[in-house]
This record gives C-alpha cells, sequence and structure tokens, in this order.
C-alpha cells in the first residue's frame, strides 16, 4: 500500500534527500517508506490513446537518459507507473509515489512535466560494473508554472541548425520545462523555410547551410509536441529580409531610392508583396500548426527613404498621409499582418519594434504580444502601461550572442519585471522595472549567430536559472540550493542529450560579471570521458564535425590557443552511435590582462573626417558608439602606430553597429610601415555588425603597424570604426 504522508514541506525535508528538481515544483511532500526500487523494464500503464506519443517519448528519454527502462502493460493493477489525464486537476500535474506511481496531468504537455520531474527525481546507483538500480522516493507532488510562456530562440537562419541539434534543444527545453522554442528561421543570410509557393527564396542562403524540408520540420514538430514543447515559427520582415531581396529584387525590392537603395526591408507598401507575406505565412502555420504563436519579427526596419517610391507615395495618398509618413505605413503593416496570423487561428508576436505613438492613425493592436528586447522603441513601462502584453527576453541577461554568456547567478538573480538593456559589464546596464507581473506573460532566452556545435552548451549555462525564474516568480529556493540541483539535472541531461564528458585542468576562474565562457592564460588540459566501457571517443580540434575516421581519444590533449574541440562516441567498429551524442567545447585563451598594445597609440588615416568623430576615437578603448572615427566617402584607411615591434596573434575589430548594417574591410600589418602583409579579409562580408565586434585570431606575426581597410558599409557611402584593439607580446 502507498506509504502514509508525513507531515513535512519540501524545505524540511531534507533528512530523506534534497531531490534535484529544476525547476521547483510548488509543493512536495516527502513520505514515510522506503519509495519504489525500479528493475528493468518497469511495467507502466495508460488507458488514453491520445497519450501514445508523449509516452513513447518518455520511454525513449528515460532509457537514453539511463534512468530506467519502461514496458507497456494493459492491466493498470499491473502498472508500477500508471499515467492520466484530468482536465478538472488544479494545478498542471500530480504525482503521488510510493510502492506505486502515479502521475496526472491536465492536459498532455502537463502530464509530459509530470513526467519530466519523474526523470529528474529517479536516483540511479550503481551496484557493481553490470548492474545499476534506479530508485524512487516516497512523494506527493503537486506543480504549475507561474508564467505561461517560457522560451528558448534559436537563430537558424544566420547559422545553419541540423534538425539532429534542434531535437538535442528539445531535450534540454524538455529536461526544464521550457515550453516554447522559437525558431529565427527567414533574416539577411538565409530564408530556411521550404515554400512551394516561392521556391526561388530558398536560392541563395549564405549561412552554410541548407534549407529544411517540409518533410524535416514536420518531424521537429511532433518530436517537439510529444515532449511538452511547442515550437513557434519566426517570419522576421518586413526588415531583415536581405535573403528574399536577394532572390526576388522584382517583387520584394524598393527600388530608385537615395542616397541608397533599401537591401533588407521589403516594399511593404506593394499589394503584391502583402499578398505574398500572406501566403508564407498561411504556408508556415500548415506546418508548425501546434503552435498558438507566430512571429513576424518587426524589429529593425529601414524604410528611410522608402518615401521616395512611387508605392509610398500612393500609400500616403491612399491613407490621407502628408510628408514621410511611411513609419505610419510600416505600423499599418504590422495591423495587416496581425489580420493574417489571426485568420489562421493564432496569436501575433513581434519584437518591440516600433515606437509609442499614441496619435497614430494606425494602432498597433492590443492582442499583438510584445517581445521586449533593447527597451529602446518602446520601453517596457510604457508597453505595460498602454495595455500590451509582454514577454520578457532582455538582452541583459537574456541574450545569448557570440561569447556573450551571463553566468546563471545573473540570470538568477533577474526578475521578470526586471528589463536591462545590452552592456558588456553587467554592473553598468541600464534597467527598467516594473512593479507587478500583470500582463508579462514570461520570458525567452535568445540565442543569436551561435555555430551550430556551440548552440547547446552555451545556452544550457542560461536556461535552467531562466526557467526556475519563470516557473517560480517568488524564489522557492536559494541560489545555493539552485546551484546543488544544477550540478545533478546538467550531468543527466547531458547523458540524455551530449556525447563524451569534457574533465578540465587549468581554467581561470570567470568574476561575476565576466561571461560564462572557459578561458586559459597559457594551457591547458582537456580530458575526455565516456559514460561505457564499450564506447570509443573521437575528436577533432579544427572546429570540423567529427566522423568516424577522426582521431581516437587516447590522453589528455594540450590547448595551448583559442581551440574549439567536438567529440563524438563511436562504438568499436568505428560507427557513430547517433547524431546527438556529441559535446563541444571552445576553450579560449584569454589576453584581457596584457594591455590592449593599440590603446592610446598614434593613429594616422586616408582622410575624410567626418565632424567631432576624430580617429584617436578608435582607440581609446571604449566601446561606447559616440566614441568612433567616422569618415567619407568609402573607401578609407585607419593605421595605428605600436610604436615597436610586437609578436601579434588576436586582433579585435568594432565597427559601428545598428543591428542591421554590415561592413567590407580588410586588415593589413607591417614591420617597418612599407612591406604589408594582409592578415584579415572581409571583403565579401554580409553578415551584419554586433556589438561583440569581430574577433581575428591570426597566426603570430611581427608587426609594429595595423592598418585597417574600410571599404564599403551597406547603410550609407560613410565608414565608421567603433575602436581596434590589437594583443600580442
Amino acid at each position: 500500500m502507498i506509504a502514509c504522508l508525513a507531515a513535512l514541506t519540501f524545505s524540511q525535508a531534507t533528512a530523506a534527500r534534497d531531490l534535484p528538481l529544476l525547476p521547483q515544483p510548488k509543493s512536495v511532500i516527502q513520505r514515510q517508506g522506503e519509495g519504489l526500487i525500479l528493475a528493468k523494464d518497469v511495467p507502466l500503464n495508460f488507458s488514453d490513446k491520445t497519450l501514445a506519443p508523449y509516452v513513447q517519448a518518455f520511454m525513449q528519454d528515460s532509457t537514453d537518459a539511463g534512468r530506467c527502462s519502461w514496458k507497456l502493460v494493459q492491466n493498470p493493477k499491473d502498472a508500477a507507473l500508471t499515467l492520466k489525464i484530468d482536465r478538472t486537476l488544479p494545478t498542471a500535474y500530480r504525482i503521488e509515489s510510493g510502492e506505486k506511481i502515479e502521475i496526472v496531468g491536465r492536459d498532455p504537455q502537463a502530464l509530459a512535466w509530470g513526467m519530466t520531474t519523474l526523470l529528474q527525481m529517479i536516483d540511479v546507483k550503481t551496484m557493481n560494473p553490470n548492474s545499476q538500480q534506479s530508485h524512487v522516493p516516497s512523494v506527493t507532488i503537486r506543480d504549475t508554472p507561474d508564467s505561461e510562456y517560457r522560451g528558448v530562440l534559436v537563430d537558424v537562419a544566420r547559422k545553419y541548425h541540423s534538425i539532429d541539434t534542434l531535437k538535442q534543444i528539445v531535450l534540454m527545453c524538455r529536461w526544464y520545462k521550457i515550453n516554447y522554442l522559437q525558431l529565427h528561421l527567414t533574416d539577411d543570410q538565409a530564408f530556411t523555410f521550404p515554400s512551394k509557393a516561392f521556391p526561388k527564396l530558398n536560392s541563395s542562403n549564405q549561412h552554410g547551410g541548407p534549407t529544411y524540408s517540409e518533410a524535416e520540420l514536420k518531424e521537429l514538430v511532433a518530436y517537439a509536441d510529444a515532449r511538452g514543447v511547442t515550437i513557434i515559427p519566426e517570419f522576421d520582415i518586413p526588415g531583415h529580409t536581405a535573403a528574399m531581396i536577394r532572390t526576388m529584387p522584382e517583387l520584394f525590392k524598393i527600388f530608385g531610392t537615395k542616397p541608397y537603395e533599401h537591401h533588407s526591408t521589403l516594399n511593404f507598401a506593394n499589394e503584391k508583396v502583402l499578398n505574398a507575406v500572406d501566403t508564407l505565412i498561411g504556408e508556415m502555420c500548415e506546418v508548425f500548426k501546434s503552435s498558438p504563436y507566430f512571429h513576424i519579427g518587426g524589429d529593425e526596419a529601414d524604410y528611410s527613404n522608402a518615401h521616395q517610391h512611387a508605392d509610398f507615395q500612393a500609400a500616403f495618398l491612399k491613407h490621407g498621409l502628408s510628408g514621410n509618413a511611411s513609419h505610419e505605413i510600416f505600423r499599418l503593416f504590422l495591423t495587416q499582418a496581425n489580420e493574417m496570423v489571426k485568420k489562421r487561428g493564432k496569436k501575433m508576436i513581434v519584437w518591440e519594434g516600433f515606437g509609442r505613438n499614441k496619435s497614430s492613425k494606425f494602432p498597433i493592436p492590443k492582442d499583438v504580444t510584445i517581445m521586449e528586447f533593447e527597451s529602446a522603441y518602446y520601453l517596457p513601462t510604457d508597453l505595460l502601461d498602454d495595455g500590451y502584453t509582454v514577454i520578457n527576453a532582455a538582452w541583459t541577461p537574456l541574450y545569448v550572442v557570440n561569447k556573450h554568456v551571463w553566468p546563471p547567478k545573473k540570470v538568477f538573480d533577474w526578475d521578470l519585471r526586471k528589463f536591462g538593456r545590452h552592456t558588456t559589464f553587467y554592473p553598468a546596464a541600464t534597467w527598467f522595472e516594473v512593479p507587478t507581473y500583470e500582463r508579462i506573460i514570461g520570458g525567452q532566452v535568445c540565442a543569436w549567430e551561435q555555430p551550430e556545435y556551440l548552440v547547446f552548451d552555451h545556452l544550457r549555462r542560461v536556461v535552467p536559472a531562466m526557467a526556475e525564474r519563470t516557473w517560480n516568480q517568488n524564489p522557492k529556493i536559494t541560489y545555493e540550493q539552485f546551484e546543488t540541483r544544477l550540478t545533478e539535472t546538467d550531468k543527466a541531461l547531458h547523458i540524455l542529450a551530449a556525447g563524451p564528458v569534457f574533465k578540465v585542468s587549468g581554467l581561470m576562474q570567470n568574476g561575476p560579471d565576466d561571461y560564462d565562457i572557459a578561458r586559459f592564460e597559457d594551457s591547458i588540459e582537456v580530458r575526455l570521458q565516456a559514460d561505457s566501457r564499450n564506447l570509443t571517443i573521437r575528436y577533432t580540434t579544427d572546429g570540423k564535425r567529427p566522423t568516424p575516421d577522426s582521431l581516437v581519444y587516447s590522453k589528455p590533449i594540450m590547448i595551448d590557443k583559442t581551440t574549439t574541440i567536438r567529440a563524438i562516441f563511436t562504438s568499436l567498429n568505428g560507427k557513430k552511435l547517433a547524431a546527438l551524442r556529441e559535446s563541444t567545447r571552445t576553450f579560449y585563451k584569454d589576453v584581457s590582462g596584457k594591455p590592449n598594445l593599440a590603446t592610446g597609440k598614434p593613429v594616422t588615416v586616408s582622410g575624410g573626417t567626418q565632424g567631432p568623430q576624430v580617429p584617436e576615437f578608435a582607440v581609446d578603448n571604449n566601446l561606447n558608439l559616440g566614441s568612433s572615427w567616422w569618415a567619407s566617402p568609402s573607401p578609407q584607411w585607419l593605421q595605428v602606430d605600436l610604436q615597436k615591434v610586437y609578436s601579434i596573434d588576436k586582433i579585435d575589430v568594432f565597427p559601428y553597429w545598428d543591428g542591421r548594417r554590415y561592413y567590407r574591410y580588410t586588415v593589413e600589418v607591417s614591420a617597418d610601415g612599407k612591406a604589408w602583409t594582409k592578415v584579415v579579409d572581409k571583403s565579401e562580408n554580409s553578415v551584419p555588425v554586433s556589438a561583440s565586434g569581430d574577433e581575428h585570431t591570426i597566426s603570430p606575426v611581427s608587426a609594429r603597424y595595423v592598418k585597417v581597410n574600410m571599404l564599403s558599409n551597406s547603410a550609407n557611402e560613410g565608414v565608421h570604426l567603433v575602436e581596434l584593439r590589437v594583443w600580442g607580446r
């Protein structure tokens, strides 16, 4: 029989075991009794046939995580685990565990959360090299999230991510009860959705990967749905659309404007473009059927010169607008897109990309959900005061961009009511805080521009803390308790979704305000460990995907420069076991303790300096956009004299960033100012600049002079260099 209840709250019941559960359930009552020992092929029963995909996913993930194996039985009396749906349940799910286990969910997704809680609390003990036991304690758990939206975004347009990698991220979302995974499917670099109406859109992807097939995406949606994770598509319009304009300029481009033509903003005043957008939204909604949301981007649209075009002039006349009213047509476009989304039975999400304008002829409808990320166009305090529903996706601390990964404590100390602007130094962030959670429906971690092989490693650092703080708006545990549990849940997630384990000695200790990346000063030793004696590890150190022919790991790997190690498990005959069984880490050689050789050194330029934006601003070690060198027209160059010869191995270039423009440039070095060697070539670049700038690690070269040749800027005829950093010894 089920053991009787002990009159203990979760925090009082630590004598039995502090269960490693994240996010922390609302109520966990530990009961008297030893609980249940799970042997091989534990009997499981469910009666609702609609639960079949959820149960199959649970059984697969339980086996892959090394928790225990299950078998289906027809008679509930024979089952050690029973799964049920009760739509009258006052909480999301309930678990009763004693001599048997019962999980009841309010709906299939909530039941999936309950099954994940069970997986987390299964205690696996190895009894001998060939045997292990799994134990489930006697508990009663009642749980429900405080926030209805708990999301993760993955940018698959700027950097291609295979379906296998996306499944890996789905497993992470499942593990921490993240219920939405947003796919940034389109941007300037690529259009990754397989349109049947406009197949040409997929013909000029520049992100290094193919377009997804419809079958792949539908299979991914089903895979995620079965794990309680809903995939939201993002069709980023009308800005960030260079891929569409490259392939079909005759339809999408705003032609003939001066001083430049818009290369990445749709002609959203054109009726044919609106019809095309409507068709594409319909196609995407058909593939992502389970999502209640559709994200249409809506940020950083550059329509500065659009008023010169006949279509915009006609729109001004039609709607009784005077002067340059392109901003009003932009707002009209958002309302039109909202109707396209609503007629498919979905809610529209947009980035905070429109401004506060109470006198606008085209107010943005209040049924549009706003994803607040920058606190620049429309402050979160104003959005909420004006009655909008908001998702907190604040750059600080929820953005993961390149090496920008805040440590878990920064996210744990955050609150849904706090919105932080971008900063490279956490205490310097500008914060906006609102008094209540009203109309803030949740939060989202956003991974931008992440190489496929690093995205899982970077996300697992911030997602658990975000999950904890959105599931429980008022903290249920201390950070110390969270950190202890994270150690256990991360180990289990690694077994479920990753490959070899990294053991590293020699890493630097990150400070409380440093990004959470692996850094070292001189050299480190990296060991790779398998979770089975029967597996072989193969690895690469050049960033390329390992294969069954890659190096076999046999001894510690010594590293003395920034290096990415990618490792997989293979069987003894060299065959790769599964696509998900890869682990990757990048270890960065840190030069922050050494001086930036360019700071304060003499600079010369080719000419054309604009106003007060003097060349010295490019070497003042200041990343403020106002402290930058401007010159016009392009091309222009800036040269710094380091005043003696150094062995240079790294150069960082920070062009002006606004989220949409890109720069093309080269970097040359010289020991004598006469003979020059090109060490960086970005002359064909089309990737927009971010606040992280461009980091260039080069083969050590002796040089006194460093010259940046600024070739062009996609936004106008000028060039703008915020900072040049040179590292060496």
